[in-house]
Order: C-alpha cells, then structure tokens, then sequence
C-alpha cells in the first residue's frame, strides 16, 4: 500500500512538470497548491478515507483522482505523460535549493544537461556562468547544493524512517511465522535524522521465505552476529532475524541501542561472568529468559535505559540508584504554538480546539503568523484584535461545558535588528507571545547573535520559536552564538522552544541539554497547521527524552493555572513601571 510520501512526490512531480515544460501555469500551481496543504496532514490516508481531503479548499476532482491512485496502487496517467516527456534526472535536480523549473530548463535546453551528474561536470567545467540567469554566485551555489544532496542521500528525517519501517511492519506481521516484529536502531531511539532504517524480528526459520516473498525482501550481510533481510523501496529497511521468543528482548536491545550502549550492558554482562549477544543472555553457564529488555537490565540490576538514552556518554544505572524522570507525552498539558485557517493553517478554530480537547490537552494557543508574515496570511493588529475576541468569546461559550482552554497569542516575527512587529499595546492583549525568525537568515553570526539576544531580552516575548531556523536536511541552522543567546534567556526568563514539527526538531537536544543546565523552560510545541498535526507532539517528547528534559523543565507540562501565573508574572514585568531586569522564575 503506498505512503502518505508517495502522494506528496506525485503531487509534487505533478506541479513541476507542468511548470518545467510551460505548459498549463493554472494547473502547477494547483498541484503545488495542493502539495503544501496535504504536507500539513501527518496522516493523510486517514483523512483521504475519512472525506477531510475533499472538503480542503483547493483539493479539486483532479487532485484527488491522483491522491486516490496513489493510494490504491494504480498508474497516474497525468503524472506518466509527464514521465515520458522530462528525464528522470531533472526530476531529482528539482530538489536542488535555488534552482526552479525554468533555470533547469535553461539547462537542459542550452547544455543538453539531463542528470545530476551531467550538471556536476557543468559546474565544474565552469559552463554555468555564461548562461541566463545564472552568473558566477549561482554556480557556486549549485555547486554546494551537490555537494550536500550527496552527503544526505542516505538519510531520513525521522518521520520519514518511521513511516518506512512501519509499513514494513505492517506486512511482516501478518506473514504466518512471524511471531514479533519491532522498530530498532536509530528510528526507535528517536534521532532527527536516521542513516540505518532498522527492525527486529522472530521469524520461525521455515517461514524466511514467505516473509521474503511477502515484502519483496533479499538476503543481507550478517549485522554483529545477526542473519538480516534487506527489503526493496525508496528507503530500504533492515530486519534483523531471531528465532526464539523468550531471546527477543536481548535482540531487540542489540539492535536499537548505540554501539557504546550496547557494549556497556555487555561489559556488565561480563562483570558477571556472563555473556551477552543478539541470541541472547547468559550468566552462570545457562541461558536467562528475556522476551522483553527489561528482563536483561533486570537480570544485570540495572534500571532499564530507555530507547531514546541509549546513546554514548548515556551511564547505565543501577539499581539502587535514583533513575531520571523522563518526560512522558501524559505530561504535556498543553501546546502553545499553533495555526488556524485565520493565517496559513488548514482547521479552523473550532476544529484545532475539538482536536485538542481529544488529545486531552487543557489549554491549546494559537500564535498565527503576523504581520510580516504576508505571504502565510500574517495578522494585521485589527485582524489580531479580532482573533483575541473571538477566543474570548468561544472561551465563554465553553466555560460551562469544560474542556480544553484556547489562549489567545501570536508567532511575531523577530524583525532585523531584534525587535517585534507589534507595537506594545497590542502585544499587551494577548496570553501568550512567540517570537520568530523566519526571513533575513543569512545576516552574519553578529548580525544573526546581536538580532537573537535582543528578542531574548524583549519582555513582551514569552517563547522564542523555533530559534535556529532548520529545516532537516534542508535548511541548514543559522550561524549565531547559542550560548550566549541562551545565558541571555536565563537573564530575562523567557522560553524556548522545541518545536516538534519533524521538519524541524528545533532546538535540538543538545542545545536543549544546555538550557537544561541553565534552567530554563523548554515549550515543546507542535506548531500545527491542522488538526492532525497536534500530534507532532510525540516527536517533541522522544526529543525531550533524548536532551534528558523531565517534566519540571517543560513549560507546556504546567497546569492551566500555573501558566497562568507564569505568564502574568511576564506581563507584569513588561508593562509601563514593572521590573524588567529581574528574571522571572522558570520553574515552579
């Protein structure tokens, strides 16, 4: 069955073909149209199923013929034609960062450039420089743009891996003989970009072959003592083979934990007189039961490491030993950072606000893009004074019912020289600010430090947004000094942010280790653009878990009314005559 990626690259393709060959402009903007709303949908089969898809503004019959398809497994006759006509590898070129689909046109017409690798030997035979449009700086930046296509050819953002490997699940599964089958290695321990798509399984050794024929799989190299199949896709994943239940749970944590994980439970192991191996746990000459890894830690007196600690310098902790308290999602009691169909989100109010209510949320903010922000439906101050009352209103209607709480807010832009595109009366009004960055990202490490130090010592700003900027495997983060601007936000007391968009897992868990060491809060948002997408949440708590975050550093882990006081406690410091060089307190 085919993924929610598999939709998006034939929408995606789609859009491009049309405007590579200059043909019906109306209907690749359409496409793209289409492309950037369904990427808002986490899981877009279950929306496409349930008629959400339909009911989306710009989502025509067209559109959903393909999206329909592709679900179903069947040939795109649009998408085909546009195959026949473009070779494959300007497809693959169309994912080079500044360069559309006329400039590769240009290419392809002017140098007969039809692949990668016929572009890579333009470039540096220096042919690019004479052609139009292009000049000297971008072939440089193609250049560059090769270069780092290549470096993460291999990698996954790790959505991207999970989805991969849970549709291997799925199908491994149901083949007769598979007793379990399990996420492993980088995608279970929660890395924002995996290398190594990696599952673990008890497969009865008469049924190799039906699983083999069942995921259109092949025979792989032993991993460290462990038969392997390698199955066939755009991202292949690994499976590594067990054949007894009661060793599984030794298997499972061979093939998720780090290697220097892995190797200090086994040097424990050995302390004992023991061995242990991907078949199993040995100690006093006999072999220990241990279907699940908690059984090998126990039987070792070690706490068990969760999947997303078991990374190098991570001790192991015995048993005796207090183990940290990691954050658990049940935690979170509400996420402030998220958009409606008011800017560039596709739910509206009342849908975010049921969805939130269904995941149990008790407050949920929305921050839409502001004013700057034109180009995703930013807020201009009587539209945001509108929005305010609204929430106020809706609030009221919902009083009596309970339920989940909407705090009304924004997601200001950090303008150039660090301030914030409202003026401070407006930004009075509102629950709860987060600030931004989101153009200007190339100003230098001064410029871009001196921009993120004055937004930290705003007093209006209660949470800096996702503060380098990254995009994985995209955008790389922007040049600033992050300690220094974190000791700045130790000094005023304000948030940051872990935005948990997969997309961008931005801060990243070692910078959040080092707000963590500052005290500061941690808002883990999910920056949702629909109603789905409050389930990036999850991904905010396996990176949390990773940075070794608890719940007493995560903002968004306080009850209504402790935010509540939190917040004030700001507002009071940033009015007219309050304090504003005294921090206020990011723990309570």
């Amino acid at each position: 069955m085919s993924s929610r990626h598999e939709v998006l690259e034939a929408l995606s393709r789609i859009a491009f073909g049309h405007a590579f060959l200059d043909e019906e402009p109306m209907r690749a903007r359409a496409f793209d149209n289409a492309y950037r709303t369904l990427k808002k949908l986490p899981d877009l089969r279950a929306a496409f199923d349930a008629g959400e898809v339909a009911r989306l503004p710009g989502v025509g019959p067209g559109i959903l013929d393909v999206v329909g398809r592709v679900f179903r497994g069947e040939p795109v006759p649009a998408l085909e034609r546009l195959e026949e006509l473009i070779p494959a590898g300007i497809f693959e070129a169309r994912r080079l960062p500044g360069i559309g689909p006329k400039k590769l046109k240009v290419l392809q017409d002017q140098l007969g450039i039809q692949s990668l690798a016929e572009l890579e030997y333009a470039v540096n035979e220096n042919r690019l420089t004479s052609l139009p449009g292009f000049g000297a700086k971008t072939q440089d930046k193609v250049r560059d743009a090769l270069a780092a296509m290549r470096e993460r050819a291999s990698l996954r953002r790790l959505d991207q891996a999970r989805d991969a490997v849970d549709a291997v699940l799925e199908r491994l599964r149901a083949v007769p003989g598979v007793h379990r089958a399990e996420r492993a290695g980088e995608a279970r321990r929660g890395t924002e970009v995996v290398a190594d798509v990696l599952a673990a399984a008890v497969v009865d050794v008469d049924a190799v072959p039906a699983v083999l024929a069942a995921l259109d799989a092949a025979p792989g190299p032993e991993r460290d003592g462990v038969p392997t199949l390698v199955t066939s896709g755009d991202t292949p994943v690994t499976i590594g083979l067990g054949h007894y239940v009661d060793t599984f749970g030794a298997l499972w944590l061979w093939l998720t934990g780090a290697p220097e994980h892995v190797q200090a439970v086994a040097a424990r192991a050995n302390e004992r007189g023991g061995t242990l191996g991907p078949l199993g746990l040995h100690l006093a000459e006999r072999r220990v039961p241990c279907p699940e890894e908690d059984d090998v830690y126990a039987a070792l007196d070690l706490h068990p490491t969760p999947p997303e600690r078991r990374e190098a310098g991570v001790p192991l902790v015995p048993r005796g030993e207090a183990a940290p308290r990691l954050l658990r999602r049940e935690d979170l009691r509400g996420a402030l950072h998220n958009h409606t169909t008011s800017s560039d989100g596709i739910s509206s109010l009342e849908e975010m606000c049921a969805a939130a209510n269904a995941a149990g949320l008790e407050y949920l903010g929305i921050s839409e893009h502001s004013q700057t922000a034109a180009y995703a439906g930013g807020l201009d101050a009587g539209a945001l004074r509108a929005q305010i009352a609204t929430i106020a209103a809706l609030n009221a209607t919902r009083a009596a019912a309970g339920g989940t709480t909407v705090l009304s807010g924004i997601e200001s832009d950090i303008l150039k020289e660090g301030d914030l595109d409202y003026p401070d009366d407006v930004l009075a009004g509102l629950d709860v600010v987060i600030a931004s960055v989101h153009n200007r990202y190339g100003l230098g490490r001064d410029g871009m430090t001196a921009r993120m130090l004055a937004a930290a010592a705003n007093p209006w700003v209660d949470v800096i947004g996702h503060p380098t900027g990254r995009l994985i495997l995209g955008r790389p983060a922007s040049e600033f000094d992050v300690e220094a601007w974190l000791d700045a936000c130790a000094a005023s007391g304000c948030a940051v942010e872990l935005n948990a968009n997969p997309q961008r897992l931005d801060l990243c868990e070692r910078h959040l280790a080092m707000a963590k060491e500052r005290g500061l809060l941690v808002s883990i948002s999910a920056d949702a653009h629909s109603a789905q997408a409050l389930a990036h949440l999850d991904y905010g708590v396996v990176i949390a878990r990773r940075a070794g975050l608890g719940p007493a550093d995560v903002l968004n882990a306080k009850p209504l009314a402790e935010l509540r006081a939190w917040l004030a406690e700001r507002r009071a410091r940033a009015a007219p005559g309050g304090s504003r060089n005294t921090p206020s307190p990011t723990r309570s």
